[in-house]
């Protein structure tokens, strides 16, 4: 869900978001949170604990901001920020050219939280240990110290295991090395968090040990994506969207009803052809769009089915491929059309066909 705009950025926030917000502000309203000894009543306890939840979550968006300034400044277009369950993510297009320039786009996050744990630090001893709001901006300081210094390890893909990367990249001139090394140690950092996460939620607190059990997986899941990343990379070098391509299965022309369209699909074993004019692409028509006609309507034509050129994401030919192949999954549909200069389809990248094709080639 859009929340606002910043600097030209389009600020998101995920579902689980909400859930997260819920969980830290009854944690800092509760009887045993950090604003109980301010003699505070329950109503007063909330609304604060609400305010100081809104605060650490917009020291998680300057974090996120901070590494979106600094890769505007090194040449990458950032599409969002999206805050989530575990804190927010600045989606970044484009692609680092050196290892200086992602390591300082990594540690500015980390960066920011720090100066932000030392502004909260300095306001909390001026306005009194035992005042509400000495007791909010003291939790605000031990919250952004705490995301400053987790953000710091070497466990790709957090901040540090990209500063990390980036050290490695340096180093040995070989960027897919380094995301190898880089990965490898990131998931070995996260399994021992899995598994002292288990550990703690045995013999100390459950919630806090299955919460940071949590964590290491998603370090573990995220990191092992990254290194799928990075092996597609190498495999797609070189290639464009039309040699990764599949052919597409003969297109329709507008007036095709939709019983023929969908007997044509169902015998090419494809999910979604064309809709062409002289030549010229009008539309992409699905299988899952034609399953929306109703039985007993069988003069439905394509062309009111369709989702229209205008609404769809193409590559043209001579695209990167791993570019198209990013763009499908930005797009969230199953294929990407090629298109030519002239309008023409001359296929679709899907992600069964880029494996396929290298399948094939290995």
């Amino acid at each position: 869900m859009r929340v606002g705009r910043i600097f030209g950025i389009d600020i998101y926030i995920d579902p689980s978001w909400i859930l997260i917000f819920v969980v830290v502000a009854w944690m800092l309203s509760s009887d045993a949170g950090p604003l109980r000894s301010a003699g505070l009543s329950t109503p007063e306890r909330w609304l604060f604990g609400s305010l100081t939840a809104l605060l650490f979550f917009a020291s998680v968006l300057a974090h996120e901001l901070a590494h979106s300034l600094v890769a505007r400044m090194r040449g990458l277009n950032v599409s969002r920020i999206t805050l989530f369950i575990f804190g927010g993510i600045s989606q970044l297009t484009g692609d680092f050219k050196s290892a200086t320039g992602e390591g300082w786009v990594a540690f500015v996050g980390p960066l920011c939280s720090a100066v932000l744990a030392a502004l909260f630090y300095v306001a909390s001893q001026a306005l009194g240990a035992h005042s509400a709001l000495g007791l909010s901006t003291g939790y605000l300081w031990q919250a952004n110290a705490a995301l400053a210094v987790f953000n710091l390890l070497p466990a790709y893909p957090l901040d540090g295991g990209k500063v990390f990367h980036s050290l490695i990249w340096q180093a040995t001139g070989d960027r897919r090395r380094a995301t190898q090394i880089a990965s490898a140690v990131g998931q070995s950092i996260a399994i021992v968090m899995i598994a002292l996460g288990i550990f703690l939620a045995f013999t100390w607190s459950f919630i806090n040990g299955l919460w940071l059990a949590f964590i290491g997986w998603f370090l573990f899941q995220a990191g092992r994506a990254e290194a799928y990343q990075s092996s597609l990379g190498a495999a797609l070098g070189g290639q464009t969207a039309s040699t990764v391509a599949t052919m597409p299965p003969p297109p329709f022309r507008p007036d095709t009803t939709a019983s023929d369209a969908t007997q044509a699909l169902l015998r090419s074993g494809q999910r979604a052809a064309a809709v062409v004019s002289d030549g010229r692409l009008l539309g992409i028509v699905t299988l899952s769009d034609l399953a929306r006609v109703h039985v007993n309507a069988p003069g439905v034509q394509v062309s009111s089915l369709m989702t229209p050129v205008d609404k769809i994401k193409s590559v043209a030919p001579d695209s990167d491929a791993l570019q198209a192949l990013n763009l499908l999954a930005q797009t969230g549909f199953h294929q990407l059309p090629v298109v030519d200069q002239a309008g023409g389809i001359t296929g679709f990248v899907t992600r069964e066909g880029v494996l396929q094709r290298l399948a094939l080639s290995n």
